[in-house]
């Protein structure tokens, strides 16, 4: 028996199993994961340009508001320094004139000045065509302010010495406030920007020296 054994353990012992193939652990990116991913830089992508518009269009914004804000400040500082030191002055429109000189405080679109040598100086608004014109001393008209969307100006008088002591019209200027509404307009650099298409208001008030000193 033991003779038996001995020889079944050299048998087992001299017997080789082949080796079983192993599985390989490595393998390529599977449809699932490629989707994944494609939607995901996808959405970075789309990200990243969508941040990108808004700065550019903020920029735009921004660069044409500070254009208006340029235009309508230095014509209504222009507008307000020639209402301080010119002599006479009253509205255009036959009815905001006799509204001024009967007391009124009148709203009109424009105003007609003298200066010390009598030279007329005025600014009218043409409201067809959303400009506002202007007339210089040496008689020369040309267009101040393109895109105006708006122009006025309030007009409060009060009489003269002579006019309180004769019982007369009131025939000075005590105080003008002008508005003035600018928007972009066709000669903008980014009026093809819609965003780009914005509104500034500005407003200020002047009291002539002459008629006050």
């Amino acid at each position: 028996m033991w003779s038996l054994i001995g020889e079944r353990s050299r048998k087992s012992a001299g017997t080789v199993r082949p080796a079983t193939p192993r599985r390989n652990s490595r393998r390529g990116v599977g449809m699932i994961e490629m989707m994944i991913s494609l939607a995901i830089g996808a959405s970075v992508l789309l990200s990243v340009a969508y941040a990108v518009d808004v700065s550019f269009k903020s920029h735009s914004i921004n660069q044409e508001q500070w254009n208006l804000m340029q235009r309508n400040r230095l014509a209504l500082h222009r507008i307000l320094s020639q209402i301080r030191v010119t002599v006479d002055h009253q509205p255009i429109s036959a009815k905001a004139v006799a509204d001024f000189t009967a007391g009124k405080t009148t709203i009109d679109n424009g105003i007609v000045m003298l200066d010390e040598a009598s030279n007329l100086i005025s600014y009218k608004y043409d409201g067809t065509n959303k400009l506002l014109s202007a007339m210089d001393a040496a008689g020369n008209e040309y267009v101040l302010v393109r895109g105006v969307e708006n122009f006025q100006i309030k007009f409060e008088s009060m009489k003269s010495p002579e006019a309180t002591r004769t019982g007369g019209n009131y025939d000075l200027l005590m105080r003008a406030t002008v508005l003035m509404t600018v928007r972009t307009s066709d000669q903008s650099s980014d009026i093809d920007e819609k965003f780009a298409d914005q509104t500034v208001t500005l407003s200020g008030s002047v009291m002539p020296r002459r008629n006050i000193w």
